[in-house]
């Protein structure tokens, strides 16, 4: 019988086209990849994978393995999956991932309020634009940026976000006097073309993916960028360009899997988010920050 922690290291290879990149996933050496590579050829008696380099394409015969070994990931992960959204004790450890902007200006106040209310609950904070896999248990709870969630997903609208062109305070910001401008690639997919639009006449200075980032730019003298109104009203050192309009960009999610959604602290840890982000709305929106008093829920 095969042995489902040798298919693991199939599927990182297949995956990542390198034993070292395996490795680095799998949080083990080189060697121990090659070796285990080896011993799942041994067993099947095929040759899985062929060296092109310093990259590892799959053979036939290993894209047989790697499509049986992706099914049996599959089944092994929704079993866990539903073995965790029954459990009922307000304890254990929530794996929560959130955009790096959003983590930094909302989340860490309500994780901190949400300990004191629920100190046996520790909560793993990931902050990246990356969407992770909530259905291969990547992550229990994902706060996203989306307009359209996917279906295996289950959760809240938390708000919409409300984004504005702002540069350095002091500066003469007037769209004519404008040179650079900070774009933001993954916030503006309904806003595509606003530098052309404003500032025809100035260059493009920086590409960045975080909205944080481009805020720093903006103090740096790269020029102005269109980002959330939750950070650049706060920041004394940004202003908001009054000759140009603001607009969205997408919808606030707060979502986990369908098969955990019943899970006691998964459901408690929701609750609790949804009341403090209800309470931050006139931040996104730009207007007053509202005063950060929670009320805190017991067990």
């Amino acid at each position: 019988m095969l042995n489902w922690d040798d298919l693991r290291f199939l599927l990182a290879v297949a995956r990542s086209g390198s034993m070292s990149g395996a490795a680095r996933e799998l949080d083990v050496n080189h060697a121990t990849v090659i070796r285990r590579i080896r011993s799942l050829e041994d067993q099947l008696g095929t040759v899985l994978f062929e060296r092109h380099g310093h990259s590892y394409v799959i053979t036939p015969a290993g894209q047989v393995a790697f499509d049986a070994a992706e099914r049996m990931e599959a089944q092994s992960v929704g079993v866990e999956r539903q073995v965790i959204g029954q459990a009922t004790a307000l304890s254990g450890r929530i794996r929560v991932t959130a955009p790096e902007p959003m983590g930094r200006t909302f989340l860490l106040p309500a994780i901190r309020d949400f300990n004191a209310a629920y100190p046996d609950i520790l909560i793993d904070l990931s902050l990246s634009m990356r969407s992770y896999d909530l259905g291969m248990r990547e992550a229990d709870v994902a706060f996203r940026v989306t307009n359209d969630p996917p279906q295996d997903l289950v959760g809240n609208k938390l708000a919409t976000i409300e984004i504005a062109v702002y540069g350095r305070k002091g500066d003469d910001l007037k769209p004519e006097n404008v040179t650079g401008v900070i774009s933001v690639d993954h916030l503006l997919k309904e806003n595509v073309g606003w530098e052309e639009a404003w500032f025809p006449e100035a260059r493009t200075t920086l590409i960045t993916d975080s909205p944080a980032v481009a805020a720093d730019a903006i103090k740096e003298g790269f020029g102005v960028s269109m980002i959330p109104v939750a950070i650049g009203e706060p920041d004394p050192e940004l202003e908001r360009m009054a000759d140009i309009p603001s607009t969205t960009s997408g919808e606030i999610w707060l979502l986990t899997h369908l098969d955990i959604r019943s899970n006691a602290r998964m459901r408690v840890f929701r609750d609790f988010v949804q009341e403090h982000f209800s309470r931050r709305v006139p931040q996104l929106k730009g207007t007053e920050p509202v005063e950060d008093t929670p009320r805190l829920k017991s067990a």
